[in-house]
């Protein structure tokens, strides 16, 4: 009971006093820094989008719209009118460089006067800095004293940011008061007195809690123990009742092979765990003249092969084909693989390619989610996950669209099938819908021969297990069926018009990349189909950069869910549980990049592959293209896992990801990839603002 009381009211105490030392030692001097910086910013960023209206009204007259005479007058009449700020008393003003004023909304009486001899009541020439700074710097801060607002009676302290306007000699600027830092202080401190009485309070009532906990426990403990069992148990049952034959082997451990596989070799489990994995897995001829392994580099951490014929050793000496596919995992910090073992007799009942009809297609699909899942559980490399699934969903459209083509009877023409989307970007998770859509050329009857492959390929799909796109964006769709010249219009009318619905299209239609599936000219005809539309798109962007000002603008009307105190910002939406739609997040990012490959003109269509190419054109720091892709990395493996384990729990997976069941490595990790986000949005807004 001592010990119990020592390890709890002890502590209990101790954070009481670390709480009171870093509220009023770290955390108070760090929120003035923080107020102040805040105020820095929003006056530096103010002033920037003033400056654009002179920016603006100085293009007119560069352009002849208007003479110089008229283009200071519009620019004084708009500045004069701007206000923001509590009451709409903040505003703006201009000097030139002499400096001489030539508009404050408070004080009119200035306007037109000499500022050299003009000082604040502790003798500083205010004016005159201003001047010195700018022709120092182009911008910067003056701080002195000013009357508040306008009061003229009233003198305080204020911070003013000045940047000038070289082409008409013109300096504006606005400014914060300190003040307002005081306040914002002051409201602190009486915030923070009163949670912290409100601690003290419940400090009695917490330790109770505590007491009573450290009794219950050890039982606590002992449930948790039989629900883990039970879930280890429910996991084996799984792996041991898959249809498919598997494999695991984890250096210094065991073989592992479960019924299915153990059944068609003979052994008994007892038996096949004393093997070593050569002695079971043959070397094919390929890895006999190189004198290396596939699996023997999925343990070491390279990357997965495509899945291969090799052969299994019987108990009886025989062999056994098969198609292997491999995975890398991780169990207790051993590396090791895991075997998916498909008989080459049957390989059309796992393989999309082998599939003859609908209903052997959707069987060849069928596992794919619990298959994937299990190879996230151990260890597998989300990417290596995602990449699986992504070429699943290729190889089944791949297959589907054959089948298809078999039902119809071949084309008039050329087309090209589209995949879009995240299949497009080979970003598949385990909740992949349909995106795709059908580029045609203009031979008689194709258009109506495309729309009704359309839906055949749409309905092969949905009954593989890829749900409809609810949005319509599919090659049964009129709208995503269409010769070159009506989707050369299309993009075009996206990019010109600026409309808000076109734009969502516009960012699942822009990742779309070809479907190669019959090889031989047509495919080269149907990949300069895409390949032409593609170009457009690049072109027809160059001549409208305000389509990008749209996209970011875009991009900034959602923010990640972390606050500026660095907590989750998260919805109950069943009343119980505190989560965020990571998907959301992840979308932000692949906008991001998007929007960067869009503007540099960069081609390539996957999140990654367009950071990357950003970064090797110049158009992206190394340090950011390698932070943005581990965030990105990181937030597709919490969500894959997310989504793993709701599969094996057999209910419905979903994007919306709880932090609370994250380790606090985890969470850590989470808000770093979050912030990185917030970053990448900042810096979107400082290169659009104004726009």
């Amino acid at each position: 009971m001592k010990r119990l009381v020592l390890r709890t009211v002890l502590p209990a105490l101790l954070a009481i006093a670390l709480f009171t030392g870093v509220v009023f030692v770290y955390i108070l001097p760090a929120f003035d820094r923080v107020i102040m910086d805040q105020k820095r910013l929003m006056i530096r960023e103010l002033t920037e989008s003033a400056w654009n209206i002179l920016a603006r009204c100085q293009a007119d007259e560069q352009a002849g719209h208007l003479t110089r005479d008229q283009a200071q007058a519009a620019a004084v009449s708009q500045v004069r009118g701007l206000h923001y700020g509590q009451g709409s008393k903040d505003y703006f003003w201009i000097i030139d460089e002499h400096p001489r004023m030539i508009v404050h909304p408070y004080r009119p009486d200035l306007e037109g006067t000499d500022l050299r001899e003009f000082a604040d009541p502790h003798g500083k020439r205010l004016f005159v800095e201003m001047a010195r700074v700018v022709q120092a710097d182009g911008s910067g801060y003056v701080s002195y004293r000013w009357q508040w607002k306008d009061d003229s009676r009233r003198i305080v302290p204020k911070l003013s940011y000045v940047k000038g306007f070289a082409p008409w000699g013109w300096i504006i600027g606005t400014g914060v008061y300190i003040e307002d830092v005081a306040a914002e202080r002051a409201a602190l401190v009486e915030r923070l007195q009163t949670v912290s009485l409100a601690i003290l309070l419940v400090v009695s009532g917490l330790l109770f809690v505590l007491l009573r906990a450290g009794f219950q426990a050890e039982r606590a403990r002992q449930r948790l123990a039989e629900a883990l069992n039970l879930s280890e148990e429910k996991h084996r049952t799984l792996i041991e009742s898959a249809g498919e034959s598997i494999l695991m082997a984890i250096a210094g451990e065991r073989l592992f092979g479960n019924p299915s596989l153990l059944r068609q070799l003979g052994y008994e489990e007892a038996a096949f765990a004393g093997l070593e994995v050569g002695e079971v897995v043959l070397p094919t001829a390929a890895e006999r003249a190189t004198g290396r392994r596939a699996w023997q580099d999925v343990v070491s951490g390279g990357p997965a092969p495509a899945p291969y014929e090799a052969e299994l050793r019987r108990a009886d000496g025989t062999t056994l084909r098969v198609n292997l596919s491999l995975s890398h995992i991780e169990v207790r910090g051993k590396a090791g693989f895991m075997a998916v073992a498909t008989r080459v007799a049957t390989v059309r009942d796992v393989e999309p390619a082998a599939a003859n009809t609908a209903e052997e297609l959707a069987a060849a699909n069928r596992r794919r989610s619990v298959m994937a899942a299990l190879m996230l559980t151990h260890g597998t490399p989300a990417g290596e996950v995602m990449r699986l699934l992504s070429n699943q969903a290729e190889a089944v459209t791949r297959r589907s669209l054959a089948l298809a083509e078999a039902e119809l009877g071949p084309a008039s023409g050329n087309y090209g099938f589209l995949l879009m989307g995240s299949v497009g970007r080979a970003e598949a998770s385990l909740l992949t819908d349909q995106d795709h859509a059908i580029i045609h050329d203009d031979a008689p009857g194709l258009a109506e021969y495309c729309l009704r492959l359309g839906a055949r390929v749409a309905e092969l799909l949905a009954a593989a297990g890829y749900a409809r796109c609810r949005g319509g964006i599919m090659a049964s769709e009129p709208a995503c069926c269409r010769a070159p010249e009506a989707w050369r219009a299309t993009f075009s009318r996206w990019i010109h018009t600026l409309e808000a619905d076109d734009l969502l299209q516009a960012k699942v239609f822009f990742d779309f990349r070809p479907l190669a599936h019959v090889g031989g000219a047509g495919d080269e005809a149907a990949m300069g189909l895409a390949r032409d539309l593609r170009e457009h798109l690049h072109a027809e962007i160059a001549t409208q950069p305000r389509f990008c000002h749209l996209l970011a603008r875009s991009i900034l009307a959602c923010e990640p869910p972390l606050s500026p105190f660095g907590s989750f910002v998260l919805e109950s939406l069943d009343g119980r549980h505190a989560t965020f739609d990571i998907k959301g997040v992840l979308a932000q990012v692949v906008d991001i990049a998007r929007l960067r490959a869009l503007q540099h003109g960069v081609r390539a269509v996957g999140t990654v592959a367009r950071l990357e190419s950003l970064a090797a054109a110049g158009a992206l720091k190394p340090t950011t293209t390698e932070a943005t892709i581990a965030a990105f990395r990181f937030l597709q493996d919490l969500r894959l896992r997310h989504q793993a384990a709701q599969v094996l729990a057999q209910v419905e997976a979903d994007n919306r990801l709880e932090p609370a069941t994250l380790t606090p490595a985890e969470q850590a990790e989470l808000k770093r990839a979050l912030g990185h986000v917030k970053a990448l949005q900042a810096a979107v807004d400082h290169d659009f603002a104004g726009a």
